[in-house]
């Protein structure tokens, strides 16, 4: 099925809500059979059956969504008591015959992130089933977000060929609902994980924990809010869902460095620019959540808030490109005719004879044309890749500027996090290279990025020889490239000859990392992992091997800390994990690497990155730990 086809005919096909059913084996309300006289979706939410959609049988278990349109016959076979679903009946008006033939099409889904569509199907109902046209009418404003998540899963399905990045996906989840209360494990949970293992990915992928970067998301709303309205303190702060303003306030300061007011104040002339003004009506009161004084887990209550800021991304994404582009217009009527102040120079003089060519290059996103010699580069995440082959991007993301180990970004204008419009287009780049959590974190996502510059999605292989490989075909840099992978491999055939007297054949390796109320087993990734297995080509223990770099284990508890450590244990403490590591000790001392003391402490933040330029310098760090314990 061409599926962009079909979505392409529900973005310019009137459709409304007709009724919403929800079936129970357990309450006898599941037919026989049923003729339909509409369109329909049929969402499986509990249980398993046989559901036969116009003589053809499907096996359906939660969660399953079914297509069928006009003169369809479903059959209903439940292999079980506790099967439930949902019979979502809607009308699209079409003018064109295959249009109309495209609504009334059979297909089958089954979703990877199942908890959106369960939820907005429980809304859906509980709205429906009111008796005022207002709750009605909200129920059909629920439908559209409802077929948006569903069309939005098919297409990541069928252009991604299954893989889904689970911090995009999240992500995405975050932007979707930051007005709801949202914990980390209410987050893992909708995608099947654990609140430990999806906090590692973010910080790997984003430098930050999923509620950081919720926290993030509600302060950029509420900073684009007081800019762009009216509206009272009270009312912003519920709308990126905090009821208490005063924690708001405290929160919002502590990220900014100014209250809320402040903040409109000292932009007032900015504001002034702003199309959006208009938006000055009081915003209706919203009803009081509880909270504790936790960033992390304040929100005792389930049920979010609904304001008149409930922009879709794709149109809000839109809006700030337009406001942008008047307030760049402002502050250059304000004198700056040139470069901005804060922009660093060009990445290389355009000189040579490929200055002003371009070429296409495939993608995760599909194929752009970009330059063939970009000279003017905004990269979210691969920063250290650049500057291994000589290239100073313009622009990066907060957490990526802040890695210990490289030197001279200075220069290198901080785009934040989420990735600012206005920041990132004052840059003038002529390419953008992202990844797919960090396009999935920008307003509007891909598609707005692209129209800035130039934006291609590359993977994050977390290995420095793939990544400087990659990075030297995006940047004309091949040969700059092929000379730093020998180089590196040139390093790592001389570091194994410099540690082989010290190091036994059948002798083991651990990375531990001590956290304040956590404990972390490392695999062959980064924290030093990737160059004691990959690059050193050194032994994990059984534990690390199966559970960890072949498995899904990261957090483990106190007591199994033994089961893990091997001849020789890498130790990385977090600051304020005294108590932690004090109770890790006692277990580590009975250990082979306690017994013959060989511990070699790193630093947490130093060994975190996994670009180039990083891992060389850690490679140069684990070399000389080990020499020197054996002089």
């Amino acid at each position: 099925m061409d599926w962009e086809a079909h979505i392409e005919r529900w973005s310019r096909t009137a459709v409304r809500l007709l009724d919403i059913r929800q079936y129970r084996v357990e309450n006898g309300t599941l037919p026989d059979r049923y003729l339909a006289h509409t369109s329909f979706f049929v969402v499986t939410t509990q249980g398993e059956a046989k559901v036969s959609l116009s003589g053809k049988d499907y096996q359906t278990r939660s969660l399953h969504i079914l297509h069928g349109g006009k003169g369809a016959e479903l059959g209903f076979m439940p292999l079980g008591n506790d099967f439930a679903c949902y019979l979502i009946l809607y009308n699209a008006e079409c003018a064109l015959p295959e249009d109309r033939e495209s609504f009334r099409m059979s297909y089958e889904f089954i979703p990877y992130a199942v908890l959106p569509l369960k939820e907005q199907c429980q809304a859906m109902d509980r709205l429906w089933q009111q008796s005022t046209p207002l709750d009605k009418l909200q129920a059909q404003s629920a439908f559209l977000p409802f077929v948006h998540e569903v069309m939005r899963q098919i297409r990541t399905s069928a252009t991604e060929s299954g893989k889904h990045n689970l911090v995009t996906e999240a992500i995405h989840y975050i932007h979707e609902n930051y007005r709801k209360p949202i914990t980390a494990e209410e987050l893992a949970g909708i995608y099947g994980c654990s609140a430990s293992y999806l906090s590692r990915l973010f910080k790997s992928h984003l430098g930050l924990g999923p509620i950081e970067y919720l926290i993030h998301v509600r302060v950029h709303k509420s900073k684009q809010f007081l800019l762009r309205s009216e509206a009272r303190v009270q009312e912003i702060a519920s709308s990126v869902g905090y009821s208490d303003v005063y924690y708001f306030s405290r929160l919002f300061k502590k990220h900014t460095g100014c209250s809320p007011l402040q903040f409109r104040e000292d932009n007032r002339q900015t504001v002034q620019h702003n199309p959006s003004r208009p938006l000055k009506s009081s915003i209706v009161s919203q009803k009081h959540v509880l909270h504790n004084d936790n960033d992390n887990y304040y929100h005792l209550i389930r049920e979010g808030d609904t304001s008149m800021f409930r922009f879709s991304r794709p149109a809000f994404g839109a809006m700030m490109l337009l406001c942008t582009t008047l307030l760049l217009n402002a502050c250059q009527s304000n004198g700056n005719t040139g470069t901005p102040a804060s922009q660093p120079a060009s990445v290389e003089a355009a000189t040579d004879s490929t200055a002003g060519e371009t070429r296409i290059y495939e993608h995760l996103k599909g194929q752009t044309e970009i330059p063939v010699k970009p000279r003017r580069v905004v990269s979210l995440f691969h920063l250290g890749e650049l500057i291994a082959l000589g290239v100073k991007p313009v622009g990066s993301t907060t957490f990526i500027l802040k890695n210990p180990l490289l030197s001279d970004t200075s220069d290198i204008a901080d785009v934040g996090v989420p990735p600012n419009a206005e920041k990132i287009m004052s840059l003038e780049p002529d390419l953008i290279v992202t990844t797919a959590p960090f396009a999935e974190a920008f307003e509007g996502g891909y598609e707005a990025l692209s129209k800035i510059a130039p934006t291609i999605v590359v993977e994050q292989y977390n290995d420095p020889i793939k990544d400087v490989e990659m990075f030297g075909d995006i940047l004309g840099k091949q040969e700059e490239a092929r000379k730093w992978n020998e180089t590196f491999a040139t390093k790592i055939a001389e570091y194994k000859e410099k540690i082989s007297p010290f190091i036994g054949a059948d002798e083991t390796f651990s990375i531990l990392n001590v956290r304040p109320g956590a404990y972390y087993i490392y695999g062959d990734t980064n924290m030093g992992g990737n160059i004691l297995y990959k690059y050193l080509g050194l032994k994990p223990t059984d534990k690390v091997e199966t559970d960890v770099i072949k498995g899904e284990t990261w957090e483990i508890s106190a007591e199994v800390i033994p089961d893990f450590i091997g001849d020789r244990l890498f130790l990385a403490v977090n600051e304020g994990a005294e108590k932690e590591l004090k109770e890790a000790e006692k277990l580590i001392q009975n250990s082979p690497a306690g017994k013959t003391g060989r511990i070699y402490n790193i630093d947490f933040n130093q060994f975190l990155p996994s670009d180039p330029i990083s891992v060389e310098q850690q490679l140069d760090i684990i070399v000389s730990l080990m020499v020197d314990s054996n002089k």
